[in-house]
């Protein structure tokens, strides 16, 4: 058995929570973004500090800004890093998570960093931080059948209300309201899980290996048991027994 999905909200009843899901990591960091919360990063090896805060989190391109630090020498530092590993206190938890493809940005006249979505966000409560045993990966090969078309897509998100987005052939339309029934999600530790799927919306995107793809939204449906199976891959509690 996996571990048990949890609120990323509250650590009340866990001490280390790790996030793959884009949706709440969005969530996560709009809530830092409205608190004013500071976030921190060390550069130059640990020599100097960056402290800012966030300025702009957007989901829909899946990017964040920071104000730029103070000192002209950290920023270019964060500037210059391949990936920064950023900090922050938020509502009584610590967070953590890498960051990559920084470049300038400018938010409302203010001068900032853009930065690409994090991949996976780390919370713990302050007094602990042992090591972490990552869970399966993500994302998940599922099998389709829509009519006389079968054919195979990744779910990539799956958010703790069972909204999530897949993606998969270019070639492949399908519109807005479609329901795709007993979709088959390859689980890595049980059999497949067995869910419907409501199409919300679908946009062309750039796949892992750089060819074009399709993403859709999409409402997952199916039973207390396989849903929670499938969100404990995406939100994970690092401290629930087996």
């Amino acid at each position: 058995m996996t571990a048990a999905p949890a609120s990323i909200d509250s650590l009340a009843t866990t001490t280390r929570l790790l996030v793959r899901s884009g949706i709440e990591i969005a969530r996560t960091l709009e809530a830092m973004l409205a608190d004013g919360d500071p976030v921190t990063a060390e550069v130059l090896q640990g020599e100097r500090l960056f402290l800012s805060r966030l300025l702009q989190v957007d989901a829909r391109e899946g990017s964040f800004v920071v104000a730029c630090a103070a000192s002209k020498e950290v920023n270019l530092a964060l500037m210059g890093a391949v990936a920064t590993t950023f900090t922050c206190n938020h509502r009584g938890a610590h967070y953590g998570f890498v960051a990559k493809a920084p470049r300038e940005a400018v938010h409302e006249g203010s001068p900032g960093l853009k930065f690409d979505f994090p991949i996976a966000l780390f919370a713990h409560q302050q007094r602990a931080r042992p090591r972490v045993q990552m869970p399966p990966s993500v994302p998940l090969r599922c099998e389709i059948d829509w009519g006389p078309l079968s054919f195979d897509a990744q779910v990539v998100d799956v958010s703790l209300d069972g909204v999530g987005t897949i993606i998969y052939d270019i070639d492949i339309h399908l519109p807005t309201g479609t329901r795709l029934s007993g979709v088959r999600i390859m689980h890595p530790e049980r059999t497949p899980i067995i869910v419907d799927l409501e199409v919300r919306y679908a946009v062309r995107v750039v796949g892992r290996d750089g060819a074009p793809a399709l993403r859709s939204g999409c409402r997952f449906l199916g039973t207390p048991e396989e849903l929670n199976d499938l969100i404990r891959l995406f939100i994970t509690d690092l401290d629930a027994k087996p």
